[in-house]
């Protein structure tokens, strides 16, 4: 008999993460990428929206601000981000991809990829369609 927990949605979707995470991590890894895949998820969302603020980098990463700022301080030490002053109000820090984030991040794709084709195996592609739009919604109905 399964228990609730191997049903929960919940469970099973932290079970993918960890597993494509640690896919992911196998082969930059053996391709000596000196990204982990969080930095990796990071350059996505400043290659997408250059000059975000700590804070929506943070929000749109789903990412504490404390985390944030210390995986930008790390990107920064490999010259793959800058951080530039908001000219409107030198407090705030907006943070940029550079050539090198971009090539980094460029190394990474099609790593990434094919573990979405591996990890997606004998799975219709209708099916895989299915389960990102009922994942895109449980976190639409989660998100704060």
């Amino acid at each position: 008999m399964k228990s609730f927990l191997d049903q929960s949605a919940g469970y099973l979707n932290h079970i993918v993460g960890l597993l494509l995470k640690r896919e992911i991590l196998e082969a930059i890894k053996k391709n000596k990428i000196n990204i982990t895949p969080e930095q990796w998820a990071i350059l996505n969302r400043l290659n997408e929206h250059q000059g975000l603020t700590q804070n929506e980098l943070a929000k749109i990463s789903f990412k504490d601000t404390a985390n944030i700022t210390r995986m930008i301080d790390k990107l920064e030490d490999k010259g793959f981000v800058e951080r530039r002053a908001n000219p409107s109000d030198r407090r705030i820090w907006k943070i940029y991809i550079t050539d090198q984030g971009r090539k980094g991040r460029d190394l990474i794709e099609p790593l990434a990829k094919e573990v979405l084709r591996k990890a997606t195996k004998n799975i219709d592609s209708k099916e895989v369609e299915l389960y990102n739009d009922i994942a895109k919604r449980i976190i639409a109905n989660l998100e704060r």
